[in-house]
């Protein structure tokens, strides 16, 4: 039988083929890890299988965990980020029913993702507060109809309650020691650059009509009503950013993971200053715990809030604004505010401890 000699087949042809079947396998891989399957080399080796067990193990878990957190920008995304690893390892041998249910909760209710990691499962303590007094130098705030200040009124409370804070073993600082001229922008650098874990700005409101008057505490967080929006716009006049800041800003009041501790520790000092106040005065009006975007709580990286802890542009309160006894009040009740809010803080470092 007479052989037929062997055809050449050009070498730029074998070349096509080969490159062909790479991308192929490499094509048929990806399905696999899309549709959840190992992908056939692995399955055709146990050493291998455990090697991608383990590859997946580091991938689904930070993924989960970013996501809990908030870190994942998109909830989609986070959800399309875990579900592939998860699908690998529950497909991949006899540890991945332990994984599965790691994932399980993520895939099956995406809102889980949306959910922020709060501050008490960190436990996280007080070591530093920042106190704020708004205004100075330049910026007067607002006034009373008798030439009461507010950046001289909120300098002497902040220094009141920097005082008894200090004697109560607190560390304090402030973001203005005398009558100078601070940008919003300069409050959040300084508090940030100390470490501070918690900011408080003192200020003083003016209402229309003057018949109006209480006290009100904000944190972070779009306005509530319009009213709370034009107290804002006041606020955060000379504030030291541009236009070229807005996205950023904006992505501070509508993403921002501090708002849970924010939010406890305006609730706190609002509760104090209520009811040292109303002891005195029980026409004193209780305003609330309320949200606004205001650039110094925006722009700063730990919880903060803006007290407006009376009303300047009410006869009754700037009459007692001019008084010590009224001042020192003040002071302490914000002092009892900020030390519940560590207290508890201090409990709950407590009790993570003793729970490890």
């Amino acid at each position: 039988m007479r052989c037929e000699p062997r055809r050449h087949v050009p070498e730029s042809t074998q070349s096509q083929r080969l490159k062909a079947r790479v991308l192929r396998a490499a094509v048929e891989d990806n399905a696999d890890v899309v549709a959840g399957r190992v992908p056939a080399p692995l399955r055709r080796s146990t050493r291998l299988v455990r090697q991608w067990e383990r590859r997946a193990w580091v991938l689904a878990i930070p993924l989960a965990i970013m996501a809990a957190s908030g870190l994942v920008g998109s909830r989609s995304a986070a959800v399309e980020a875990v579900r592939p690893a998860a699908a690998i390892v529950q497909g991949a041998g006899e540890a991945a029913p332990a994984i599965g249910e790691l994932t399980r909760g993520l895939r099956a209710d995406p809102a889980l993702l949306s959910r922020p990691l709060g501050a008490a499962v960190l436990a996280l303590g007080v070591r530093r507060v920042v106190i704020d007094p708004g205004h100075g130098g330049e910026n007067l705030g607002t006034s009373s109809a008798g030439g009461l200040l507010e950046k001289e009124l909120t300098l002497d409370l902040s220094r009141r309650v920097r005082d008894v804070l200090v004697g109560r073993g607190v560390d304090v600082v402030l973001t203005r020691k005398g009558d100078e001229t601070l940008s919003l922008k300069d409050r959040a650098a300084a508090a940030t650059g100390w470490r501070g874990d918690i900011f408080v700005s003192i200020h003083l409101n003016s209402l229309a009509p003057s018949t109006l008057r209480g006290i009100e505490t904000f944190y972070l967080g779009p306005g509530e009503r319009p009213e709370h929006n034009a107290i804002a716009s006041k606020e955060n006049e000379h504030s030291g950013y541009s236009l070229a800041d807005m996205r950023t800003l904006l992505e501070g009041i509508y993403a921002d993971v501090r708002r849970e501790e924010s939010k406890r520790l305006a609730e706190s000092v609002q509760r104090t200053l209520v009811g040292r106040l109303t002891a005195l005065d029980p026409r004193i009006t209780n305003r609330g715990v309320k949200t606004a975007p205001f650039i110094v709580l925006v722009a700063t990286e730990m919880p903060a809030i803006l007290a407006e802890v009376s009303c300047l542009s009410n006869p009754e309160d700037a009459r007692k604004l001019r008084t010590e006894t009224y001042q020192q009040t003040i002071a302490e009740a914000l002092a009892s505010g900020i030390q519940d809010f560590i207290d508890h803080k201090v409990a709950g470092e407590q009790k993570h401890g003793s729970q490890s």
